[in-house]
């Protein structure tokens, strides 16, 4: 496809021009007795150039295809306007098609509509905005001059002609001038800005993947960073600009998601630490306490999350390893006195540097700093040990609080406590929160 027509016309609404870029193709002749299926997409996305004033982009896409939904004709235009919504956007993308299929030759359409707003105002059950109607009569005006046209609401669909072509559009309108992002305030081309196809937000690329780095190590699908957008950052499209870790772990946090937090165990190897899920773990020989792992294969018991003690029973392991468990009492005494809190699902000893007391695990488990236990939207009012205004202002902020680390910039430590952590040699991506084994505790406090 080339990005062939660039031209001057005017504005929609006769105040001066606007700059357009266009580009058509055409697979075939028009067949009169077709009835071809008009599909259309109006997208806008506001961006915000280096004077720091927002210019609104355009990206129009319209798809002509036969009835066995062959492509028959395609184009997309994009444009930068000042004032534009997405209703707008839309009807002007059908008005553009409905004006292609006449310059084509088509004389049956069927408008297909992805968007339940529009099809209702487009069949007269809803009204458009007031300063849409001309639009909408435009609307009336070009179906009058085809043989016929109908109205059909249809599925969205990632793969649809007219969505791609619009998008395309999008990105080139983009394209013309540097942009600033949002986060850092630099000056970026948009070719080293990373595009939400859910919203249509763009960050550099070195803010997304901090954005992701951050996110991912407190256990959370990292959201769009533009301030209010409720949208999620999807891995296929933040790939390009992440490390291999980070590719990693957002995929182990893509397959955690999908273990209840009731199933969810973890291999208690050092070397390992794969997270499973119970019902996955297929039993070894006759011992019903015996799981294997499904990553390094090593035995190890399910009851006590321990490896595998072929030659005790539970309750004989526990005896001979009393010490260590005088030890373990000792690592939460301190853990007590320093207000550590451990979280009651995989045990992980947490201690919060700043933020609120809704805490995050690195397991998915949501649980109150202050108290320990289980975090629900109505906790922080229920909460027995908040006593002062400070706190219930704290629990109001609704932060996630960041476990495990220290990427924001400030002199705090987070600490992890893990019985069987093992250091990540990886450079690329290293943690610069503090972790310890109870090892090193147990050295500390003897």
């Amino acid at each position: 496809m080339d990005y062939a027509v660039t031209k001057d016309i005017p504005n929609r609404k006769g105040e001066g021009s606007s700059k357009v870029g266009q580009s058509t193709f055409e697979t075939q002749s028009c067949v009169d007795n077709v009835v071809y299926k008009l599909y259309f997409k109006g997208l806008v996305s506001g961006e915000t150039a280096t004077d720091k004033k927002t210019i609104v982009k355009v990206g129009f896409g319209v798809a002509i295809c036969d009835e066995a939904d062959n492509l028959f004709y395609g184009m997309n235009k994009s444009l930068n306007e000042a004032v534009i919504n997405r209703e707008e956007a839309d009807i002007l993308a059908l008005i553009t098609g409905l004006y292609e299929s006449i310059h084509c030759g088509v004389k049956n359409v069927v408008i297909c509509c992805d968007d339940r707003q529009i099809y209702q105002i487009i069949i007269g059950r809803e009204k458009p905005q007031q300063k849409n109607v001309h639009l909408l009569e435009e609307v009336q005006r070009l179906r009058g001059r085809l043989a016929s046209t109908g109205t059909v609401l249809v599925a969205t669909r990632d793969d649809n002609f007219a969505l791609r072509l619009a998008i395309d559009a999008l990105v080139k309108a983009t394209q013309e001038k540097p942009l600033t992002c949002s986060i850092c305030s630099d000056k970026t081309d948009a070719e080293h800005m990373l595009l939400n196809d859910k919203c249509l937000h763009r960050h550099c690329f070195s803010c997304v993947k901090q954005q992701v780095k951050v996110k991912l190590r407190s256990g959370i699908v990292p959201p769009c960073l533009e301030d209010g957008c409720k949208s999620e950052l999807t891995l296929e499209s933040c790939s390009m600009v992440l490390t291999p870790k980070l590719i990693e772990m957002w995929k182990r946090k893509m397959e955690e998601d999908l273990i209840p937090d009731a199933e969810k165990i973890y291999c208690p190897y050092r070397s390992c630490s794969m997270l499973m899920s119970k019902t996955e773990l297929s039993r070894e020989a006759e011992q019903s306490n015996v799981r294997a792992c499904i990553k390094c294969s090593e035995l190890f018991c399910i009851d006590c999350k321990v490896p595998w003690h072929s030659d005790l029973s539970c309750a004989d392991y526990k005896r001979i390893h009393s010490e260590r468990l005088v030890n373990d009492v000792m690592l939460k005494v301190l853990a007590n006195d320093q207000m550590w809190r451990q979280c009651s699902e995989c045990k992980h000893m947490i201690e919060l540097t700043e933020g609120c007391n809704h805490i995050t695990c690195r397991c998915g488990y949501e649980f109150c700093y202050r108290c320990g236990h289980k975090w629900t939207k109505y906790h922080a009012y229920r909460c027995q040990l908040m006593d002062n205004d400070e706190d219930e202002e704290d629990y109001n902020l609704h932060v996630d609080a960041e476990v495990n680390n220290d990427d924001d910039g400030d002199d705090d430590e987070d600490y992890v406590f893990d019985e069987d952590y093992e250091e990540d040699d990886d450079d690329d991506d290293d943690d610069d929160g503090t972790t310890y084994s109870l090892e090193d505790f147990r050295r500390e406090i003897s």
